[in-house]
């Protein structure tokens, strides 16, 4: 997720990057292109972006046929399944589903954003406690072996916090 921001605002820095090519603007089918960004939840900000990428080419997007299908797919993102899965994945809610169901959208979204926090510190303590066991290998001194074993334990302990919460918080998400 960090590397696509990255690459995103990178592109932007350096390229101008559009949101389509000359020639995705060309053969659009501007129903189609809003029900895909609708279902990706992008705002309807995202028709101007369009509207400048396609500007190159001497293409004007068709904005009723967008706009139409950008509320079908919207249909489709504004869903307890969908907030949770954006929420797992960390990705940003664009405030798109007002009057579609957004309160239970964003429940999910929060929920699922909790378990990406949850995973992320438990990835982190992964790393910490294979560094302290590297440590406690070339450790030559019975109180710094002693403080290192207690520093696992207690992150051991933590493990085993997160994995209890991660598992219960995934066993109640929304169907899919």
């Amino acid at each position: 997720m960090r590397l696509a921001l990255l690459l995103l605002v990178l592109c932007g820095l350096i390229a101008g990057c559009e949101t389509m090519s000359e020639d995705q603007c060309r053969r659009a089918d501007w129903l189609d292109r809003g029900r895909r960004d609708g279902a990706d939840g992008e705002p309807m900000s995202v028709l101007d972006g369009h509207r400048k990428a396609c500007a190159k080419a001497g293409v004007v997007p068709d904005d009723a046929r967008w706009h139409t299908g950008w509320r079908e797919g919207l249909l489709r993102y504004c869903t307890p399944r969908s907030g949770w899965e954006r929420g797992l994945s960390d990705r940003t809610y664009h405030g798109v589903c007002a009057g579609l169901g957004e309160e239970e959208f964003l429940r999910w979204h929060r929920a699922g954003r909790e378990v990406y926090k949850l995973r992320q510190q438990r990835d982190h303590n992964t790393r910490e406690i294979a560094k302290l066991e590297e440590q406690l290998k070339k450790a030559t001194k019975d109180d710094e072996r002693k403080a290192l074993r207690e520093r696992i334990r207690h992150l051991d302990q933590d493990q085993q916090r997160l994995r209890r919460t991660i598992d219960t918080l995934t066993s109640v998400a929304p169907p899919g």
